[in-house]
């Protein structure tokens, strides 16, 4: 019995390494319209957009969770800057637009220069990323 699990294990492992080697053998074959579905070629591609937002914080902790949640919500690049408090963000237009990045950020705690967030959601931030809010 433990004979026939390896062999099982031994023939399982050599059949994956056969069907991957082979996955990636006709990747790199045929015309160049077949080296990349997901590559954006200048046919199919978009432009993205580059702006900046100015959202509240304070500290690197800040800076992190308001880039993640930039980046969750469809941007394809996001820098915050914690002297400025300038977010700027590179996203495609067709897949996410600046009020809904500022409404994501606003239910983070984050006060937008479009999107105010609510007490509860500011209250919740740790301490060290409460900032000066401007009414």
């Amino acid at each position: 019995m433990k004979i026939l699990k390896i062999a099982l294990t031994v023939l399982f492992t050599m059949l994956l390494g056969v069907t991957s080697s082979a996955q990636h053998n006709h990747s790199g074959m045929g015309s160049n319209s077949n080296m990349n579905m997901n590559m954006d070629t200048p046919m199919n591609m978009t432009p993205t957009k580059t702006t900046t937002l100015k959202v509240w914080g304070k500290c690197e902790l800040c800076k992190a969770r308001i880039e993640k949640i930039t980046m969750a919500n469809g941007a394809t690049a996001a820098d915050w800057n914690i002297k400025t408090k300038f977010l700027t963000v590179n996203f495609n237009p067709s897949r996410t637009n600046l009020e809904y990045l500022s409404e994501k950020l606003a239910k983070a705690g984050h006060d937008t220069g479009l999107t105010s967030a609510k007490d509860k959601a500011y209250n919740a931030l740790p301490d060290c990323c409460k900032y000066d809010r401007i009414r």
